[in-house]
């Protein structure tokens, strides 16, 4: 090496070397003094500046080292490589200890949470048994406009289309966390179906995993709605995972793939996404807006290469452009095999949870509920802790006591004999219940607490706090708000209160500028949340008092509230029915303005909770004896107030009622336990044995009730909708119920091909039971029997396959064929009348050499020769349990 060139070196590669090495610094440092290119008084000169950070003190370093001369560069240039590796082994081993630390923090942070006791399971512990399997479908990207629909419909098979992949949560994890890259992945599931659950499991499995690829870092959107002022990421992480900040900008800097980002509840964001204008920013130390970050990290312009989880309900999932997305997840809920397996890992023993399964079994309302996550876990609470004890059991007690409590118990045709009438039916019933047993069983503590005698005085002594939570409960959902903040507690006088600690969960974010934790509160459950806010609303009601009124705080205006409160009370005494009339019609409104679903469920607990052998569950919490002159009725056998049902009734007949209004005002008759419901249903019986429609004829049937009846009717297993005009989208308004009948016949009605991609969605239902699928004259054509017979073969239920005058010709022939080659289950298949010739003849016979499970098929009046009917008869005498019947 030239004199000079070692020194010349240092200058010409000096931001090189002060980027490169900064970090290594301190060993550097060691190493170079104990080969004497630096002194003591070197290190103390050096080391003086590191106030300004490591970056200038290798500045200086560097300025020594050429002052000192040729020698030490030298030195320098030697040691230097020795240096970076050393360096680097001990910060692998160091980061490795951190990330173990990070996964234990983590797996803590996601623990399994028992809202009620508060129990989480710990890391270490077997958790096989602790997660019940759940049903996702998957498809690349996603469709918007399949996003902005009602939220109902969400639940179960109604929500897939011939696009999607059913998977199970092992495909995910594999997807996300075994994928080098694989982007933008969403997942969308209604309230209580999971999500959160999903992350917990997620983090959970990861940490306990040995040989991860990937770092998962989580954030809720909750924790970001608390943060207000501009920050970086590298700060946002950084603070938030405080452990891992000596590493992090390292990490993420050399390689975003690693790195796996869980944002949890996009809905619950409380800021708005501009993907259109946000600036672009790639630098993860530019200070932005909480949203700014959201954006660039989803358009991944901050750490291109990361992979994302989010997670939302439905009609949120439209704030992301569908283009970012690359994967898109929708949680279908459980299938009934899996609401049984839920029951039986969350009872205390196997005869309490056959107990529940038999109360949800008898009952297709509940079942289909039970779809969601969230329900059977209220479920299992409330009839584990005594539910079926919880309901109108006080009329013996009462036995003195006639009108209204009398006339509650007798019984209602439409919840069955009155034996049965001890159970709770309506979701009205089962949230009364939930909240019952939470009172009583949780609140006052189990060793301690009331026995059933005195749960009137319990919920009487509980009635203040219980409004008041119900209040705010119902203040948040007419702003759209689940968050709440300690302010809002305390202007309802719920600060510090055990009850509002049950029944609210709390989030922490810790305020680095002011040395405070900021709270913040949201109810346990979404559907918690609707129920408590139609319990203040019916508890105003019945005390002929304006709901909104108690939501108003204090303005000081003496003299102007004074006289509102004169003109209210006039109100009451002169109009009260019509008062009474005019806030029910207000609270169905409310849902009214919404199509996602919100506020959907609050009018059906307002419509559950009018009904007095509903409010007998809350014995004590609503005001003595029904007010009958605000229900506008005489001592009735009838439980339910004619008002309500007239003006439900009334709202049906409305012409510009939208499909899902339609579907929420049948739910509110449910739960105001109409006694006309039974009667439809018969009406529709009688209208479908009717069979000689005249197809000419345009006849507009409201399928959507027809859905809604059959879940009524738990022993009907044939639905025969044959000749009823009935096209592909009103079977799929059928669509919840299609799956639980063992025959179902739709001949002679337009389904075409359309008809046949939401058949397909009922034969892949898990829950699926039909056994004779009978499709004659249909108008499938070739392409609905292809779509048919992709289903059937993952279908292990049909077993008579009828479809005559179907016009599917050799090629349909052709597709069956390949169905008969791996189907096993199948052993009647009827094709009279479907221009199938010779060429499809041979092939369906080439295809029964490898089935031998086929008992009957028949060829009547198809395109067939003598010679090819001939052969059909010849190749059954070698097929003696084959019946083919075939002629020219």
């Amino acid at each position: 090496m030239a004199v000079g060139s070692c020194s010349t070196e240092i200058q010409q590669r000096r931001v090189e070397l002060v980027e490169d090495y900064s970090k290594h610094l301190t060993h550097l440092l060691d190493v170079l003094f104990n080969v004497g290119a630096v002194t003591e008084e070197d290190l103390s000169f050096i080391k003086g500046s590191a106030v300004r950070g490591e970056r200038e003190c290798m500045r200086v370093l560097l300025d020594v080292l050429n002052g000192r001369g040729e020698e030490s560069c030298r030195a320098f240039f030697y040691v230097l490589p020795s240096v970076q590796d050393m360096t680097a082994k001990l910060g692998q081993a160091t980061r490795q200890e951190h990330l173990k630390k990070h996964k234990d923090i983590l797996a803590r942070q996601h623990g399994l949470v028992d809202y009620l006791s508060i129990r989480r399971q710990t890391l270490g512990q077997d958790e096989s048994g602790c997660w019940t399997e759940i049903t996702f479908s998957r498809q690349a990207g996603y469709a918007s406009s399949s996003q902005c629909r009602h939220e109902s419909a969400g639940v179960g098979d109604a929500s897939r289309t011939r696009v999607d992949e059913i998977c199970i949560f092992k495909d995910l994890y594999e997807n996300l966390l075994c994928n080098p890259a694989s982007g933008v992945n969403m997942l969308s599931g209604v309230a209580g179906s999971g999500k959160t659950t999903v992350v917990r499991r997620l983090v959970r499995e990861w940490a306990a995993e040995t040989n991860s690829s990937k770092t998962v870092l989580s954030l809720s959107f909750l924790e970001l709605n608390l943060i207000t002022h501009e920050q970086s990421l590298q700060d946002l992480l950084s603070d938030h995972y405080i452990h891992l900040k000596p590493f992090l900008p390292e990490l993420l800097n050399s390689n975003p793939t690693q790195f796996l980002l869980i944002l949890d509840g996009l809905d619950e964001f409380c800021y708005p996404l501009n993907f259109e204008h946000t600036p672009k920013c790639s630098d993860p130390d530019r200070l932005q807006p909480i949203q700014s970050i959201v954006v660039n990290l989803i358009k991944g312009n901050l750490l291109p290469g990361m992979s994302i989880f989010l997670t939302s309900r439905p009609h949120a999932v439209t704030k992301v452009p569908p283009i970012l997305v690359s994967q898109f997840y929708s949680l279908l809920g459980f299938s009934v095999a899996q609401q049984k397996q839920y029951f039986e890992q969350n009872c205390s023993s196997p005869e309490a949870a056959k107990a529940v399964w038999a109360s949800v079994s008898s009952h297709k309302p509940l079942l289909l509920m039970c779809h969601i996550p969230a329900f059977c876990w209220i479920m299992s609470t409330t009839l584990h802790d005594g539910g079926s004890c919880l309901c109108p059991d006080t009329a013996g007690a009462n036995s003195g006591e006639k009108g209204g409590l009398e006339e509650a118990n007798q019984p209602n045709s439409l919840l069955g004999p009155s034996e049965e009438n001890s159970k709770p039916v309506t979701i009205s019933e089962i949230y009364c219940c939930f909240v019952k047993s939470i009172l009583l069983f949780h609140v006052q503590g189990r060793s301690d607490g009331p026995s059933l005698q005195h749960a009137p005085h319990v919920l009487g002594e509980m009635q203040p706090i219980l409004k008041s939570l119900g209040a705010m409960a119902f203040k948040g959902l007419l702003e759209r708000r689940f968050i709440f903040e300690s302010s809002d507690l305390n202007s309802f006088n719920l600060d510090n209160t055990k009850l509002s600690q049950v029944f609210l969960s709390e989030i922490l974010k810790e305020d680095r500028a002011s040395l405070t934790f900021e709270k913040g509160f949201h109810f346990i459950h979404t559907s918690l949340q609707e129920f408590l806010a139609a319990l203040y609303y019916a508890l105003q009601l019945l005390s002929g008092s304006d709901p909104f009124s108690g939501l108003r705080p204090s303005t000081g205006r003496y003299i102007q509230n004074a006289f509102k409160q004169m003109a209210s009370a006039i109100n009451k005494f002169s109009r009260p029915h019509r008062l009474f009339c005019r806030r029910i019609k207000k609270a169905l409104r409310c849902g009214e303005r919404h199509q996602s679903g919100h506020m959907d469920l609050f009018c059906r607990f307002v419509c559950g909770l009018l009904v007095p052998r509903t409010r007998l569950i809350l014995n004590g919490f609503f005001p003595d004896g029904p007010k009958m002159h605000l229900l506008h009725c005489q001592p009735s056998p009838d439980p339910t107030p004619p008002f309500l049902l007239h003006l439900l009734h009334s709202q049906l007949q409305s012409s510009t009622l939208s499909l899902e209004r339609q579907v929420n005002i049948y739910h509110c008759l449910y739960e105001a336990q109409d006694p006309g419901l039974s009667q439809r249903l018969q009406s529709w019986m009688k209208v479908l044995s009717q069979q000689a429609l005249d197809q000419s004829v345009s006849v507009n049937r409201d399928w959507s009730e027809l859905a809604f009846l059959l879940q009524l009717t738990p022993d009907l297993q044939v639905l025969n909708l044959d000749a009823q005009g009935l096209d592909a989208d009103g079977l799929r308004r059928l669509l919840p119920v299609l799956p639980l009948f063992s025959t179902l016949s739709l001949g002679q009605n337009p389904l075409g091909s359309d008809g046949a991609s939401v058949l397909s969605l009922v034969l892949r239902n898990p829950d699926c039971r039909i056994q004779r699928l009978w499709v004659v004259a249909t108008g499938l054509g070739c392409e609905g029997l292809k779509i048919l017979v992709e289903a059937l073969k993952e279908n292990r239920t049909v077993t008579d396959l009828r479809m005559a005058i179907n016009k599917i010709g050799d090629v349909g022939a052709g597709y069956l064929a390949e169905l008969l080659k791996t189907n096993r289950t199948l052993t009647d298949i009827r094709l009279r009348d479907n221009l199938v010739t010779d060429k499809g003849a041979e092939v369906l016979m080439a295809a029964l050499k490898e089935n031998t499970t086929l008992e009957y098929l028949w060829l009547f009046d198809n395109k067939l020769t003598k010679d090819g009917v001939k052969k059909l008869k010849e190749f059954a005498k070698t097929r003696p349990n084959l019946d083919i019947k075939a002629c020219v």
